[in-house]
């Protein structure tokens, strides 16, 4: 799924300077982003995770499950990201059935990659 092309005539486009903090590890969320430029950095206990790219989700766990924030993600570079909030992610969820299975390939991609960091 594209979703460049999905966001690409968004409303709600942000800007972040390198080295933003985005999201922060422990505090409610309410929204997620679609990285539309730039890449950002997702970090658990200060330890890289993955790095995260135009077209690319993040902030997505806290909209699933309502809890707080599970990792932080930060701006490695100026970024522009499109944000999601709850209603519009059910909503996508319920009418996008392409996007439910973006969302549930980037769950499961980085559930691997957190059993791959528990291994090491």
């Amino acid at each position: 799924m594209d979703l460049l092309e999905v966001f690409s005539d968004s409303e709600d486009l942000v800007e972040f300077p390198a080295g933003t903090e985005i999201i922060t590890e422990g505090r409610e969320g309410s929204h997620m982003y679609v990285v539309m430029q730039g890449e950002v950095t997702i970090t658990l206990k200060n330890k890289v995770l993955a790095t995260a790219s135009s077209g690319e989700i993040v902030g997505e766990m806290a909209l699933i499950n309502s809890e707080l924030r599970s990792a932080t993600v930060t701006a490695k570079t100026d970024c522009v990201l499109a944000l999601i909030d709850q209603g519009s992610f059910e909503s996508l969820l319920r009418h996008v059935p392409e996007f439910t299975l973006h969302v549930m390939n980037v769950l499961a991609s980085r559930l691997e990659t957190a059993y791959e960091m528990i291994d090491e």
